[in-house]
């Protein structure tokens, strides 16, 4: 697994042992207790596939997709909050109702244009986003281009395990979107649990690696 993937079991792993410890809270049977069961069965299974993943295996697209969403729907909530005292700032930076890789591409490029303009990334920063939010976008954008190519030559290779990975990744934020929705109904007036729950589903972005600095070339001595 890359580290976007491994990133994502670790949380799966997270929720998965807060399922465990407030288990009293949801019943045998429960919605909650059936999706935290699926989640182990996830997990698991991203266990046997990482085991069988050939090295240099390729980067599964459905990960890079996500990275990207979870940024938008960051900026998606960010505008809404500005918007209150700026009507309409929060158009250009709402979230497809349908989330299809293609709408999500779409709007991504949207985004970029608008934070693009003057002063408009500034009020998102602001806001406590990151100040490498136009660069982190920009990345996302070309991962998944570099997803699809490596996806592209690990499929030709017959890369099984490698393939198998993606769909477990999307599966499992399947499930934690689920439990994402019951947690804040269930623990709404319980704030030490929904602070739990928030930290143990929280996703930490994988750092950029910093770009050498190029050597200035000197004058050869004459």
């Amino acid at each position: 697994m890359n580290d976007r993937e491994k990133a994502r079991k670790e949380m799966f792993d997270r929720v998965v042992n807060f399922g465990s410890d407030h288990a009293a809270d949801f019943p045998t049977g429960s919605t909650a207790a059936t999706r935290f069961a699926n989640l182990k069965t996830i997990s698991d299974k991203l266990v046997a596939a990482s085991a069988g993943q050939k090295p240099g295996s390729a980067t599964a697209k459905e990960v890079q997709f996500d990275a990207l969403r979870l940024d938008l729907q960051n900026i998606a909530r960010t505008a809404s909050a500005i918007a209150q005292d700026e009507p309409g700032f929060a158009d250009k930076f709402r979230l497809p109702g349908n989330l299809s890789q293609a709408n999500l591409k779409t709007t991504a490029q949207t985004v970029l244009t608008e934070l693009g303009k003057t002063g408009v990334a500034a009020k998102f920063i602001a806001h406590e986003m990151p100040a490498t939010l136009v660069a982190d976008l920009q990345a996302d954008i070309a991962a998944i281009g570099t997803a699809a190519s490596a996806f592209e030559t690990g499929r030709e290779a017959g890369i099984g395990s490698t393939a198998t990975i993606g769909p477990l990744i999307a599966a499992g934020m399947k499930e934690v979107n689920y439990l994402d929705a019951i947690m804040h109904n269930k623990y709404n007036r319980v704030a030490d649990k929904l602070t739990a729950w928030l930290s143990a589903s929280h996703i930490e972005r994988t750092p950029q690696k910093k770009k050498e600095p190029v050597p200035t070339p000197t004058k050869p001595q004459t």
